[in-house]
């Protein structure tokens, strides 16, 4: 994703839809306190944002000014290579405000605030949103971001997700995975949708957890761990090292004493491998360890050393794992 922080990252088209929003948010009366300090961060990140906002606020003043024909006639078409592409850009951005700030005032939040959808396939992403809350994206993981005036709504459709949330006690961070909801003020934290499980790790702070709309909030504080296997069930509670949560941010995966069965789903946007155990109760074989995602074969080559199995490779992309009968 790109830094809107960074001037030398941004193309014009990123910077007049940026400085367009932020337009549209002043003049739509949605904006809060920390809105506003947010949008004078932004004008003084870089001369070129304030330029931005300006040409966008000159050329809707121009708009406003105009008179309001019966008919809008087409204008003549330009060639593509005109030097005046830019300014072209901005009259676009200012009709597409025109067009918000004439709807029914209703209709403005949805349009207003900072909705996105975050996805990740074969690499870890780290994404600063709107209100300064950090998240570090795992591989394979999908996250919808949709932050409304009262409530900042995460869903989290699948993956892992390490939260850095910014607090603000008038405005709760509410995060949806596969029906089970998890609330935080400001706190650090992993959640993780797996195959229609939902853990929560926390790092820091207090976080509550429900696995269901009639379920009772379970409050979860530094170094525990709650699993939720599917909607509504009961949460299994456990200790862990708080310095471990979400440690693929940093390039590897920690255990102690968690099953095979979890192991091998966390290790699978790293690997691409299906597993098949047999007897399918080496799932509840428990194993420590740590594990390099960046050399995810080496457990299947370690497994042995640590369970009393013996892995085969039936092709590239799948792998059996069974009973090492010699060792009975």
């Amino acid at each position: 994703m790109t830094d809107t922080h960074s001037p030398g990252a941004e193309s014009a088209g990123t910077l007049d839809e940026q400085a367009a929003l932020w337009f549209t948010r002043r003049h739509g009366q949605r904006m809060s306190e920390a809105d506003s300090h947010q949008f004078e961060n932004w004008l003084k990140t870089s001369p070129a944002h304030a330029q931005a906002y300006e040409s966008i606020a000159g050329v809707w003043r121009e708009f406003e000014a105009m008179p309001r024909p019966a008919t809008v006639q087409q204008p003549a078409r330009k060639s593509i290579f005109s030097p005046l592409w830019r300014p072209l850009g901005h009259s676009v951005a200012a009709l597409f405000i025109a067009a918000i700030l004439l709807l029914p005032y209703s209709k403005l939040p949805a349009l207003l605030l900072d909705n996105m959808t975050l996805v990740t396939s074969d690499n870890p992403k780290e994404v600063t949103l709107p209100d300064g809350s950090q998240v570090f994206l795992n591989n394979q993981t999908r996250l919808r971001v949709a932050y409304e005036t009262s409530v900042r709504h995460i869903y989290l459709d699948e993956g892992s997700v390490y939260f850095n949330v910014k607090s603000n006690p008038y405005r709760p961070f509410i995060i949806q995975a596969d029906g089970r909801e998890i609330k935080v003020v400001g706190t650090q934290f992993e959640v993780s949708n797996q195959q229609h499980q939902v853990t929560v790790q926390v790092s820091q702070g207090v976080v509550s957890f429900k696995t269901g709309e009639m379920q009772k909030n379970q409050y979860l504080l530094a170094g525990d761990e709650a699993v939720s296997g599917s909607e509504n069930s009961n949460i299994i509670l456990s200790k862990i090292n708080a310095q471990d949560v979400a440690s693929w941010r940093f390039g590897e995966l920690v255990f102690t004493d968690k099953p095979l069965a979890e192991i091998l789903t966390q290790l699978k946007p790293y690997s691409g491998l299906e597993v098949e155990l047999s007897p399918p109760s080496l799932a509840q074989q428990k194993i420590s360890g740590r594990i390099d995602v960046r050399q995810p074969e080496r457990f299947f080559q370690a497994l042995p050393q640590l369970l009393p199995v013996q892995v085969i490779y039936k092709d590239k992309n799948n792998v059996l794992i069974i009973n090492n009968k010699k060792s009975k």
